[in-house]
């Protein structure tokens, strides 16, 4: 044999060899029965047992060892015996060490999260952030009423550094199991693994837009994820993105523009401290959540007749041929296809009352069609971020008339924006240069004759942590001159990062400390109720019906014992919907929900105060 040949015949080994255990394997055995049935064939020519056939000897040399049929017969069936054996204990050394190969590869395919997922019904979150133990908590929440649920993870860290991130964060149920995958988002072969097209729901977690497009495109290589319209929930920070995002998503993906979404609630938690704690409530899966409810005992009624009809859920709007109307005109008709927007505690709570005079009280509610005037407001905004614009813009659309706005901040944005706001009402905006975690600063802008102060996480800084880190500074100086100059303005915080809301002593709801927790919980929201959206998505627009606080004693008589059921009818005597209450003499404390009750019962019997709010919906 050439140098030639040799060459191309250890290529062609060493190609069967690195194709894998399983083609090693044939590969060797084939060679083997080869071999077996080539000396078979020689040891029949020369003879050593004449009577047997040649059946028989293949059959013996298959069966070959150091035994007896190695001692009888010539040398040749000896010497072709000895050749057999020690080719035998070669080849099977290389198969033994390749099958445990295999098989120590497949464990570490386990530990790292490289196995299939054999699952229906599931739900996949892809992506790794901290942002994700708020998600998985959630969806254990969510799913506690279920025999059995099964979440699937994929992240690009190894399952082990998973696990021990998970560890101690997670609030681990036994009906819930958590599968760990590794892999990318945005790989249609590490999402082929995922068993997407069996899924319940997909969430993305994925913080960068570009990764997010990229993601759903490759979750769409999957053409049962389309054919099943699997739900599929994720955020765009950068609003300029989301119309490419939209038409990746094919009209199957629930977006939330993270910008958008906070900043609205940012400027009506601002003017309407607390409403930050009714959003939590409405989106935490342990508390009431929002249904859609079929309900044929009330087709050809009205929407009054609808909100009185319930003792313990409270209808809050109509969606009519796939339109959401929150808080319609009592009057409004509920056809037969129509179905109502509750507020309860869980499903199995939507019943309606046979006898309605339980929820009401034998003392008359107080109805005033009188309103409390709107009185102007001196807003300081503290920092400047990218959602900071849609907050000037519906704060400009909310604040009374004479009302005032400083900004202070060292972003050149500011005065971008300023240069290109047209204002159309009698509201004054200054804007100050300066550093918002110096307290002598802080002094110079008087904040302390605020009604109102807005703490944004500033976009001066390059990181969450730096950002988190100056509006600490800030909190604690505005709180020290709240204290020293006995001041009565009221704060609103936003933090990035979770982790860091902890680090921040909460004193009551209007110091309530905004983050990523509310975005986290709309998608943990939508990726179990997808026609969540449309609703979240009509409360959170400038025009229609928003969350108010108004004065208990516009609506009831406080000086006697009422049933919530009264304040409700009374709300409706306004063209308004009553959600809950706020109890003032809890407002600083936090294990009462700093006083906020959603969806209480309509028999419940409360004395109120004078400081005691109710929690509607409103047009104004």
């Amino acid at each position: 044999m050439n140098l030639l040949n040799k060459q191309k015949l250890s290529y062609r080994i060493e190609n069967i060899l690195s194709s894998g255990s399983f083609s090693t394997i044939i590969a060797l055995t084939i060679v083997v029965i080869l071999l077996i049935f080539s000396l078979t064939i020689l040891v029949w020519f020369f003879g050593s047992n004449p009577g047997q056939s040649f059946a028989d000897q293949l059959w013996i040399y298959f069966n070959t060892g150091f035994g007896r049929a190695a001692m009888d017969g010539t040398w040749v069936y000896r010497s072709v015996t000895f050749i057999l054996v020690i080719v035998s204990i070669f080849f099977s050394s290389i198969i033994i060490g390749s099958i445990a190969s295999e098989i120590n590869s497949k464990i570490l395919d386990l530990r790292q999260g490289k196995s299939k997922v054999i699952e229906s019904g599931h739900t996949i979150i892809l992506g790794w952030s901290e942002s994700l133990y708020i998600i998985i908590n959630e969806l254990i929440e969510a799913n506690s009423n279920q025999s059995s649920s099964c979440i699937v993870i994929l992240g690009n860290k190894d399952n082990l550094e998973m696990q021990e991130h998970l560890n101690g964060k997670v609030n681990y149920d036994k009906k819930t199991r958590i599968i760990l995958r590794s892999g990318s988002a945005s790989s249609p072969e590490d999402l082929s693994r995922l068993s997407t097209g069996n899924a319940k729901s997909i969430i993305i977690n994925i913080d960068d837009d570009i990764e997010v497009v990229k993601t759903i495109l490759a979750i769409f290589k999957d053409k049962k994820v389309q054919e099943r319209a699997i739900p599929i929930a994720c955020k765009i920070n950068d609003s300029s993105n989301l119309a490419v995002a939209q038409i990746a998503g094919q009209g199957l993906v629930k977006f939330i523009p993270v910008y958008s979404f906070l900043g609205r609630i940012d400027a009506q938690a601002c003017l309407q401290p607390g409403i930050a704690e009714v959003f939590l409530e409405l989106l935490d899966f342990a508390g009431s959540e929002v249904y859609f409810h079929n309900e044929e005992s009330l087709i050809n009624k009205t929407y009054q007749d609808a909100v009185l009809s319930y003792e313990k859920s409270s209808v809050v709007g109509i969606i009519s041929n796939e339109r959401v109307s929150i808080n319609p005109p009592q009057n409004t008709i509920i056809h037969e296809s129509d179905k109502l927007i509750l507020i309860a505690l869980d499903d199995d709570q939507i019943s309606i009352m046979n006898d309605q005079s339980i929820i009401f009280s034998n003392n008359k509610s107080v109805v005033s069609n009188t309103k409390e005037s709107g009185n102007p407001k001196n807003l300081h905004i503290l920092g400047w971020n990218n959602a900071a614009p849609i907050i000037m813009d519906d704060l400009i659309g909310y604040l009374p008339n004479h009302s005032s706005i400083t900004i202070s901040s060292r972003s050149s944005l500011v005065s971008n924006y300023l240069d290109q706001l047209e204002l159309k009402r009698d509201i004054s905006i200054n804007h100050l240069v300066g550093d918002i975690r110096d307290k002598d600063f802080l002094e110079s802008t008087n904040v302390d004759k605020a009604t109102n102060v807005l703490l944004l996480s500033s976009s001066f800084y390059d990181n969450h942590e730096s950002a988190d880190a100056a509006t600490l500074f800030s909190l604690i100086n505005l709180r020290e001159i709240r204290k020293q100059s006995k001041a009565d303005f009221t704060i609103l915080s936003e933090v990035l990062d979770s982790r860091n809301s902890e680090l921040i002593s909460v004193e009551k709801s209007d110091d309530f400390v905004m983050s990523e927790r509310i975005v986290n919980l709309m998608l943990a929201q939508l990726s179990e109720n997808p026609g969540l959206d449309d609703f979240f998505n009509e409360l959170m627009q400038p025009k229609g019906s928003e969350i108010y606080f108004r004065r208990m004693s516009q609506y009831i008589d406080i000086t006697k014992k009422v049933k919530f059921g009264d304040i409700t009818a009374s709300a409706l005597h306004k063209s308004e919907t009553a959600i809950g209450y706020r109890v003032n003499s809890q407002s600083k404390d936090k294990s009462k929900n700093f006083g906020i009750y959603v969806n209480p019962s309509k028999s419940d019997e409360i004395l109120f105060s004078d400081k005691d709010e109710v929690i509607v919906f409103s047009d104004n």
